[in-house]
């Protein structure tokens, strides 16, 4: 089922806007994050320079935060990883100067009158602008060690950072893509990226809460009745791409009901018009003079009439009626089995009721359900001969079934045997509207019928009623 599913992903609109937003991340992805590391070499950091940079940022950090400090601290603290790069270069020296508070761990700083740095600090002085921002650095590469000097006077503030005997330095971590792609492209294109992903999330709910609004729909739509078209397709909270197809369906199925009402009413008619010159068709035969062309036609008329009739009751079943009565049902079939049992010993057929339970009451017409089940008697003593057992059961589930011992019916003829004038074999007598009046008459009771072949022969028609009102 999924895989059937994802084969028909291109065919759904939902599905395309899905996989163009899948391409566009991706290619986003490619471009951010995969593209500009295409041939980049990773090279290791060299140690001496991580080590001055990883001084660099310790001291530097201790400035600044003294620099905005109300109290600021007397002295330096040494961090664990400052402590144990101090350890492994005992000659390690610095100097800090921040604002009016000098840290360090000799006496005066050595490249201070080096550099001239305390013109640089007097010329920003005098001209006293707040724009005005002085900044000067350098590398220290000496045989002592390395080191680095800062100098910066900038917005009223003054700092200066010097250190120098570096002669054993921090192995660094070992680099990789991974931190490469961190350090140089997470930063960058991090937004970017986000915006893609969260631009994807936000289309894939917007798409999944309309698609199950559709899937509901579709489920309506499924569970209409196809004689009852009175019902329409909701067409509130509907996305505008699918409103103008739901106005169409509901427009066929409004013009599907007018034009089934239409037929309807033309066979009811014609039926009903039909009763009256056969019935003077027939009395007027019967007046003709004994023989075998009067019995033949009486019997063709009298066939007539019986297809008459039942197109009438179809009619009557398939219109609007209200069900309020309370029906037992193991009373009507007790009433059928009494009014069929000579018919059935006519015929040498033996017609049996077991009742599992006592009483099975329904909402329902007790007239209606008695012609389901004589219909189904009907059906079964009709197939079956001399010496068999049409039975019928009232379980206690809500189950009636009526079984026989005649022919059975073939597979491929199962399911079209409740249409309109289906006969199995085509050459019975009758008409084919006998079990379309069950299905019609359990249909209107919200009951199903079914039939299946026995496995030792002859078949079962089951109709399932609901739970017994209360």
């Amino acid at each position: 089922m999924k895989l059937k599913l994802l084969s028909q992903l291109h065919r759904s609109m939902f599905g395309q806007m899905l996989v163009l937003s899948l391409v566009f991340v991706i290619g986003v992805v490619y471009y951010i994050a995969i593209s500009p590391i295409i041939g980049v070499e990773v090279v290791s950091q060299d140690p001496v320079d991580y080590t001055v940079e990883k001084v660099r940022q310790e001291l530097r950090s201790f400035i600044d935060i003294q620099l905005n400090a109300d109290k600021p601290a007397s002295e330096y603290q040494y961090s664990p990883a400052m402590a144990e790069i101090v350890s492994n270069n005992p000659n390690f020296q610095y100097y800090l100067i921040a604002g009016t508070q000098h840290y360090g761990n000799v006496d005066a700083p050595a490249y201070y009158q080096k550099y001239q740095l305390d013109d640089l600090l007097a010329l920003n002085q005098k001209i006293n602008l707040d724009r005005l921002c002085t900044n000067f650095y350098e590398v220290i590469n000496e045989d002592a060690g390395d080191g680095y000097v800062q100098f910066n006077a900038c917005s009223g503030q003054y700092y200066y950072l010097e250190f120098y005997g570096l002669t054993t330095p921090v192995v660094p971590p070992q680099t990789s893509y991974l931190d490469y792609y961190q350090r140089h492209l997470w930063g960058g294109g991090r937004d970017l990226l986000l915006s893609a992903i969260g631009v994807m999330f936000i289309t894939g709910f917007i798409l999944l809460y309309n698609l199950r609004s559709i899937k509901k729909l579709a489920n309506l739509a499924y569970s209409f009745n196809p004689k009852k078209l009175h019902q329409k397709l909701p067409e509130n909270g509907l996305p505008n791409e699918v409103l103008p197809l739901v106005q169409a369906v509901n427009n066929m199925i409004a013009r599907v009901d007018e034009t089934q009402q239409k037929h309807n009413f033309f066979l009811s008619t014609a039926a009903h018009e039909m009763r009256t010159p056969l019935t003077v068709l027939r009395t007027r035969l019967e007046m003709l003079d004994e023989g075998k062309v009067k019995d033949k036609l009486v019997d063709d008329v009298r066939r007539l009439i019986n297809l008459v009739n039942q197109l009438l009751r179809l009619m009557r079943i398939g219109g609007p009626k209200s069900l309020d009565s309370q029906v037992d049902v193991a009373e009507c079939c007790r009433r059928v089995v009494a009014e069929r049992q000579i018919v059935a010993a006519q015929s040498g057929v033996e017609l049996a009721f077991t009742q599992q339970t006592e009483t099975y009451v329904i909402t329902g017409d007790q007239g209606l359900l008695e012609v389901a089940v004589a219909n189904l008697v009907d059906n079964a003593v009709s197939f079956s001969q001399a010496g068999d057992k049409v039975e019928l059961t009232l379980h206690r589930e809500g189950k009636l079934t009526v079984s026989d011992s005649g022919p059975g019916i073939p597979d491929d003829k199962l399911d079209a045997l409740f249409e309109p004038f289906a006969k199995f074999p085509p050459n019975r007598n009758g008409h084919g509207l006998g079990l379309a009046i069950v299905k019609a008459i359990t249909a209107l009771h919200e009951a199903e019928v079914s039939v299946q072949n026995r496995p030792e022969g002859g078949a079962i028609f089951t109709i399932s009623f609901k739970s017994p009102s209360l």
